[in-house]
């Protein structure tokens, strides 16, 4: 097998882009999707984020919505007013339960698919990763 086979293959995987504001939480959703085998993109919340994901189109966000900050929900508002990014699904995370059901009940504006309360079960992550985009 070559190369250009293995690249192609790694190419070829599922692609998550990760939203977060804290580098732990970014080094650990990284670790545990590429050890499944994703293609992972983490990133905090800057200017470019749009952008980035505009130009990757992953095929999955996970997305922090802190508390106390309007980044993740902005960030949400701008890719669904998008008609480039607002068909890419979204898990929302956050260590605050209200902001997930505030989430939950915006469902159709956010965007998001799953909910999960940080700090989360690494099974669910998973589980909602895969239930989303299928396996890498």
């Amino acid at each position: 097998m070559g190369t250009a086979d293995t690249e192609r293959r790694q190419m070829e995987r599922q692609h998550v882009f990760v939203v977060n504001t804290a580098p732990e939480v970014l080094d650990l959703i990284r670790e545990l999707l590429q050890d499944e085998r994703y293609n992972v993109t983490t990133t905090n919340f800057v200017p470019q984020t749009f952008d980035q994901i505009a130009a990757l189109h992953p095929s999955l966000l996970i997305i922090d919505l802190a508390v106390g900050e309007r980044a993740g929900w902005n960030l949400l508002d701008e890719l669904r007013g998008d008609a480039q990014t607002n068909g890419i699904p979204v898990i929302a995370v956050s260590t605050n339960q209200r902001l997930l059901d505030r989430a939950r009940e915006e469902q159709v504006r956010s965007g998001s698919r799953h909910f999960v309360v940080k700090p989360f079960d690494i099974a669910e992550l998973l589980e909602a990763t895969e239930s989303l985009i299928g396996p890498a």
